[in-house]
């Protein structure tokens, strides 16, 4: 009898284990106060940004979160205010940590740790190549073209030291890697407004009941070059201007979408999952500075099916 109740009771404490695994809650990782760079309200407790040398830097606090005093911390050096923070990015291409936090406050809830990036300038680059990284040419921007499209005037360049670097509380450095070379460094070009999309629509996709801790990602930057090598003969894709993703839910790990609605099945049937998620994002007026355009792909063998996602600042379906 008592080895039965012994028994019993292992079963009921590894299924309240299981339970408590499978249920773990999607942490958002917001700070309890927001900054504004660029027009973006940003409250992630990690962010990055992409500055050009000696550019003029300039972070507000959010206007809800004025009132007490704030520090940030670059350089070695420590400076007070209650509205904005300005000074000059660095003439050296590199990452420069930044941290903002609450005067007097404790807890990681108080700071929110910046990645300034300084980019490699474009102009340095030697007809197709960028420091050996073939990028190739960028289209000429006609005039009907130049509200949503505009060259790089910098590249991001990817070194080994820093893939596990993470750009935000839920993306890597690494998950932006390109699949143009395996060699290092790479160079590519990447849009705040992306990496903003991708964290509020994870959140998005964890509140409608689909767990993610981040996404997998097929795709995000592709050089004019590498572009053209893979078949597409579009010259205006958003991946070669650094705001667009191909995503997909991979908690298996196996590198393919997971069977989202349980038949068994991985397809665009899942993928659909996302789109329709996609969808309701952009028409959230919460979300209408990251509007952009979404599409559903199916599997081709090689890979599983994914969605398209991008920040181009208008919404569009294909």
């Amino acid at each position: 009898m008592e080895k039965k109740l012994a028994l019993a009771t292992l079963v009921v404490l590894i299924l309240i284990s299981s339970f408590s695994l499978n249920a773990a809650a999607f942490t958002k990782e917001h700070a309890d106060f927001s900054i504004v760079y660029d027009d973006f309200e940003i409250p992630l407790k990690t962010f990055s940004i992409f500055v050009m040398p000696r550019e003029g830097i300039e972070i507000y606090i959010a206007e809800k979160d004025r009132g007490q005093k704030y520090i940030i911390e670059l350089s070695g050096k420590k400076f007070e205010n209650t509205k904005s923070f300005k000074w000059q990015a660095p003439a050296k291409s590199g990452h420069y940590p930044v941290k903002i936090k609450k005067k007097g406050s404790r807890g990681s809830g108080s700071e929110i740790n910046l990645n300034v990036f300084v980019l490699h300038p474009a102009e340095k680059k030697n007809g197709q190549y960028l420091d050996g990284f073939k990028i190739g040419y960028y289209p000429k921007i006609t005039a009907d073209k130049q509200k949503y499209y505009s060259k790089p005037v910098g590249f991001l360049k990817i070194e080994e030291s820093l893939l596990n670097l993470n750009l935000t509380p839920h993306f890597t450095m690494e998950q932006f890697v390109t699949r143009q070379s395996t060699k290092f460094p790479q160079y590519i070009v990447l849009q705040e407004s992306l990496l903003l999309k991708l964290e509020y629509f994870l959140e998005e996709v964890n509140k409608a009941g689909y767990k993610a801790d981040t996404f997998g990602i097929v795709s995000v930057y592709r050089s004019p070059y590498f572009n053209k090598k893979l078949g597409n003969n579009t010259n205006f894709s958003r991946h070669l201007f650094g705001d667009a993703a191909d995503i997909y839910i991979d908690n298996t790990g196996n590198q393919w979408m997971d069977d989202l609605n349980e038949d068994g099945k991985s397809n665009i049937y899942d993928s659909n999952i996302l789109f329709e998620l996609a969808v309701k994002f952009d028409q959230n007026e919460k979300f209408s500075q990251l509007q952009g355009g979404l599409s559903s792909y199916k599997g081709n063998g090689v890979r599983g099916p994914f969605l398209h996602i991008d920040s181009r600042g208008f919404h569009v379906t294909w």
